[in-house]
């Protein structure tokens, strides 16, 4: 018994040491550094690499770093404008993470090191950065879903002040993530919440909830937040499935407005979405006319294909207030946007088109939601 008592206790004293180890200072070295002239400097230090390289979507590919003393290797950009930059190294080949920064984001299976970075005020990296202004909540909840036959979770974002007025009520906007992606998709990688703190405080955007489903019919969460664990993968919606998200929405907008203080009416509703979401928010607002009175359309539109006219027609005699499309003018869904965009030209239908520089990317429909939150509940 005592022999028992003494190993426990070593193990124990071994698990408090590798645990206070673990919790250790940084090493000190400095990566990225950002600079007052924008340039940013990034640093690895690898005694025995043969060759360091970094790539970033601020780069038109590899660029080798240079290696200094103590095996300390270095890189310096040219100067950056506002933004939400991503990058990681290739050591020997291997590509890895950035050891000395504690900042990453998750896109389906793959980790990447994050950085944010502000020329002036307002530019795109101001609104992805935490100010000193009054903060939302984020919340991540579960509701049942009948339509789907399971528990699902949901990111929720309640304005600055929803806690302390238990009168008020909010209009929600919905917002779908793309394929591959979850209901974590836009809290990290949209930086939905510092952009609507920032808009909300600036006066640009009213306050308002923002439900963030996981648009993925057969999965129930996040990975590591269902009861299975499970690789993601860019697994898409099945458009032959009967349990669709289409059919499957309602469920979510009754538990929002059971559980929140939320405005019930059309016009105190959004939708849209990126990509697969997007055509899913096309698809929703078709379905439920009336529904939804602000849509938005991120890089991925449901195109008129003749059976639909009915439901396009039905979708604009409801009136929405707003139907937005935006895309990047490099990106492979472009054809498909202006198809749509025509055909409510052609018909007398208002649309909103907005084209940026790029493709299909995050970084684009980070732009989107600044822009469209700005328009909603006005």
């Amino acid at each position: 018994m005592k022999r028992t008592l003494l190993v426990a206790t070593a193990l124990l004293a071994g698990s408090a040491a590798y645990a206070q180890q673990a919790l250790g200072p940084a090493s000190g070295i400095t990566s990225p550094e950002i600079h007052p002239d924008h340039t940013v400097t990034f640093r690895y230090r690898a005694p025995k690499a043969v060759t360091v390289q970094l790539q970033g979507d601020f780069l038109p590919g590899r660029v080798d770093m240079k290696e200094g003393r103590d095996g300390m290797w270095t890189y310096t950009t040219e100067p950056l404008t506002g933004e939400l930059y991503s990058y990681s190294f290739i050591v020997d080949g291997v590509r890895t993470m950035d050891p000395n920064n504690i900042y990453q984001n998750r896109d389906i299976a793959t980790w990447t090191n994050i950085f944010t970075l502000s020329a002036e005020q307002g530019d795109k990296g101001w609104y992805y950065e935490v100010h000193d202004v009054p903060h939302g909540t984020v919340s991540h909840v579960w509701y049942d879903s009948p339509a789907l036959g399971m528990k699902r979770r949901l990111t929720v974002y309640t304005p600055a002040g929803y806690e302390d007025n238990p009168k008020a009520k909010y209009p929600v906007l919905y917002l779908l993530h793309g394929s591959g992606g979850d209901e974590d998709a836009w809290s990290d990688l949209g930086r939905t919440v510092q952009i609507m703190d920032n808009l909300i405080a600036e006066g640009k955007a009213q306050p308002m909830l923002v439900v963030m489903p996981n648009g993925v019919y057969f999965n129930s969460a996040a990975p590591g937040a269902a009861v299975n664990m499970f690789q993601p993968t860019m697994a898409n919606s099945r458009s032959d499935s009967t349990a669709e998200i289409e059919e499957s929405f309602p469920d979510i907008i009754k538990f929002i407005e059971k559980r929140y203080r939320v405005k019930k009416d059309g016009y105190s509703r959004a939708v849209a979405g990126l990509s697969m979401g997007g055509r899913q928010s096309s698809r929703l607002s078709r379905r439920y006319p009336g529904t939804f009175g602000y849509v938005g359309q991120f890089s991925g539109v449901a195109v008129p294909n003749g059976d639909n006219d009915a439901e396009l027609a039905a979708q604009f005699a409801a009136k929405p207030k707003l139907f937005w499309i935006g895309v990047g003018k490099d990106d492979g869904v472009k054809r498909n946007s202006l198809i749509l965009k025509d055909y409510c030209d052609a018909h007398g239908y208002p649309c909103e088109y907005y084209e940026s520089d790029g493709g299909h990317i995050w970084r684009n429909w980070r732009v989107y939601l600044t822009i469209f939150a700005q328009k909603l509940f006005k």
